[in-house]
């Protein structure tokens, strides 16, 4: 059965392909993070130091930089329930809970191989006027978290020093994703289910009240909702890395999202049982 879980999972992947949206996703989230981090290696090369290229932690802890981010997931998983004309012979030949199972497989595949592709732009980036061997996150970043120098090069995202003081850039770009996989996997399983429950159109609302939200606690609502709050979770640069202060802690972020994931998939495997499969287009 696990074998034909993860079959599913990789031949929707192998679907990509045949899609031109998705490699214009790519394309478009990769100019648009590339033309903002730039900024970093130009600022470097100006001052003959090497930077350490890691500074995606940054990028993704700017509220408008991750809901650009997320809104590609939202994107990516908008042919939600992922019922094309082919899938009906798919889930016949290998009944309906390795199908939803291999699904959310691929939610998860997918979401790693989108955050691989743009971490791994935002590294690539940097190449030409970057190192790794920087003592800890090195001259360049530690000027742009502790002096206005990020304003004066018209930086578009904080580069937050609360993240250089509590994290190594290893253990930052590591925490990073880790967080990004799991808001996306929560959004995009979200979308699934109410997609296949309901209609695909729910699915994107419900994908863009997640990101509504967010906006909705981070500049209306009192600090308590930052815990009921999933794209606000993801973000390196809020959480409280010792519990000292009223914000969550990376612990609670992780918890959080292990608890949400599994209560969706959980929820995907019982209400897949007597679901209808209606063949959809392709978008």
């Amino acid at each position: 059965m696990v074998k034909r879980i993860f079959a599913i999972a990789l031949y929707s992947i192998r679907q990509w392909t045949a899609e031109l949206r998705i490699l214009l996703l790519f394309i478009f989230m990769i100019i648009f993070l590339r033309t903002d981090i730039a900024v970093i290696g130009n600022f470097a090369k100006e001052m003959d130091v090497a930077v350490n290229p890691l500074v995606y932690p940054f990028y993704s802890s700017d509220a408008v930089k991750q809901l650009i981010l997320l809104s590609g997931i939202i994107f990516l998983f908008s042919d939600a329930p992922f019922i094309s004309n082919s899938q009906p012979y798919v889930i016949i030949r290998s009944k309906r809970l390795s199908w939803v199972s291999g699904q959310i497989v691929y939610i998860m595949i997918a979401s790693a191989i989108y955050f691989f592709v743009i971490m791994g732009a935002s590294v690539i980036t940097l190449l030409p006027n970057a190192s790794f061997q920087t003592d800890g996150w090195g001259k360049i970043i530690n000027t742009l978290a502790q002096t206005n120098a990020g304003s004066l090069i018209h930086l578009q995202f904080a580069v937050s020093e609360k993240i250089t003081t509590y994290y190594s850039p290893v253990t930052a770009f590591f925490l990073s994703f880790l967080l990004n996989w799991s808001v996306a996997c929560f959004i995009g399983m979200l979308m699934f289910l109410l997609s296949l429950k309901f209609h695909r159109m729910i699915g994107l609302l419900a994908g863009a009240m997640v990101l509504f939200w967010d906006l909705l606690v981070i500049n209306m609502l009192p600090f308590r909702f930052y815990y009921a709050a999933p794209v606000t979770l993801s973000r390196l640069g809020i959480l409280d890395p010792i519990g000292t202060s009223i914000f969550p802690g990376v612990a609670y972020s992780f918890i959080f999202f292990g608890i949400g994931i599994v209560l969706l998939a959980i929820l995907l495997m019982i209400g897949i049982r007597n679901e209808s499969i209606e063949i959809t287009t392709e978008l």
